[in-house]
């Protein structure tokens, strides 16, 4: 590595561009990412390499695109997991000399995937302590709580409300801000990552969130009543109607802000500990969230429009003190190097195209006997996508709109570009070591149950 300064990765699940404050939205979803922006490079055009959590994750841990890493699916008798070969970021900061603690609130980000490897501290979606090597960072509550962790994954699916957002949210930001003071007179750099799911259904952000936005405060019943309607819509049992999708958004909003009063209790340990000029601060959302913007039967697939692709993202540098804006894609496989590197000037990865993945189905309880495979090229006007039977769409960016009579010349000129990018995908896939255990473990029952709540299963 060029330097080591230490490093903030902190991944806002599912946090949708067009609702963040830096992006224009018209509510103030966002405050302490506005104020982030001033002096860090806000990129307008970042695009995930997958439109759900457990392959955008595993490219961004590893620097490679699902095809490549092989992480492509999630399903309950056959789990794609990061074969040992592949090395993650963690490790190689590890071998580097970095102390690393991660704190998931996913369960895809974890144990279930491998994404765990190389931390020294790690903390599941169910609080349960994976990997530990400081007594400081973890209570004695935090200990009971590893400790019948099983039961507690039980607990926290019925009913959701009880336990899902405040109690691991709280408890998870609690625990990195005692792993970061802990860390703030250390020779050695820090690499500290953290998921956030607060822009993940199901919703229950607290009331003075919905104050904060001027947004009418629901009674006890109503948020139980809401997600219900929202899981069956995300499982496609139903509609979402316009005065129901109209309050949803309303709570997607309030989690965020709630959300970003947790990042800022972070910044504000850093700037306390005087370690935040000097720290590589990276945020972005893995994807966004279709919410009834799209069909879900339409084709191609709702996932691979702008809103669950293109994502926020911002990168401090270390002593960076100047905001700016950067319009060229840039790919969030990159942040695996941009890393390494130690935060390099604003631009070094940026591209004229961006690429992106999705095999679809995501994820159920068996896998089906097909999965299509389908390829994205964007720039900053037009997104052209296909699938491997040689389908092809192109869209309008501006409109997020698909042409019904693409331009030939233009069509061809993106599908070479898109196979001049994937040619070499999937040459170092390793589908699954000799006992299987790279992709064949079957997803435990309690982590089965928090995905059916999360809308996967």
């Amino acid at each position: 590595m060029s330097n080591s300064p230490d490093v903030l990765f902190l991944v806002l699940d599912s946090l949708r561009k067009d609702r963040v404050s830096t992006y224009d939205h018209d509510r103030e979803t966002t405050p302490t990412l506005s104020t982030l922006a001033t002096y860090a490079t806000t990129y307008e055009n970042a695009f995930t390499p997958a439109p759900w959590t457990l392959p955008s994750h595993a490219s961004m841990f590893t620097g490679s695109f699902p095809s490549e890493h092989g992480v492509t699916n999630g399903f309950s008798d056959r789990m794609s997991r990061l074969d040992p070969s592949r090395s993650t970021l963690a490790e190689e900061l590890a071998a580097a000399g970095y102390r690393t603690a991660g704190f998931s609130n996913n369960p895809w980000v974890g144990q279930l995937s491998g994404l765990d490897r190389g931390f020294e501290e790690f903390v599941e979606w169910d609080l349960e302590i994976s990997s530990s090597t400081d007594d400081g960072i973890h209570t004695r509550r935090d200990r009971r709580h590893s400790r019948f962790h099983s039961a507690l994954g039980k607990a926290a699916r019925q009913p959701a409300f009880l336990l899902k957002r405040r109690f691991f949210t709280d408890s998870l930001v609690d625990r990195t801000k005692r792993w970061l003071a802990r860390r703030a007179d250390d020779d050695e750099p820090t690499f500290t990552f953290l998921n956030l799911m607060e822009a993940h259904s199901p919703y229950f952000p607290p009331k003075q969130a919905f104050a904060d936005l001027g947004l009418e405060v629901p009674n006890p019943i109503e948020p139980r009543v809401l997600n219900t309607k929202l899981l069956a819509y995300v499982m496609g049992r139903t509609d979402l109607d316009p005065d129901t999708r109209e309050r949803v958004m309303e709570y997607y909003d309030a989690s965020a802000r709630y959300q970003d009063s947790k990042v800022e209790e972070l910044f504000g340990l850093l700037q306390t500990e005087g370690l935040f000029d000097e720290t590589l601060v990276i945020v972005c959302a893995d994807h966004g969230k279709t919410l009834g913007d799209y069909p879900r039967d339409e084709h191609p697939p709702h996932y691979l429009r702008d809103i669950n692709l293109n994502v926020p993202l911002w990168i401090k540098r270390p002593r960076q003190r100047e905001g700016e804006r950067i319009g060229e894609p840039f790919e969030l496989v990159s942040l695996f190097d941009v890393v390494r590197d130690g935060g390099p000037p604003a631009g070094t990865y940026t591209r004229e195209t961006a690429i992106a993945e999705d095999f679809v189905p995501h994820a159920g309880r068996t896998t089906p006997d097909e999965i299509t495979r389908w390829c994205v090229a964007a720039d900053r006007e037009y997104k052209y996508v296909r699938s491997d039977s040689g389908e092809e769409h192109l869209y309008d960016r501006s409109a997020d709109a698909r042409q019904s009579r693409p331009d030939p010349g233009r069509l061809e000129s993106y599908g070479e570009s898109l196979s001049e990018r994937v040619r070499r995908f999937g040459s170092e896939r390793s589908d699954a070591t000799d006992d299987g255990s790279a992709t064949d473990r079957e997803i435990d029952a309690d982590v089965e149950a928090q995905l059916k709540d999360l809308g996967y299963m």
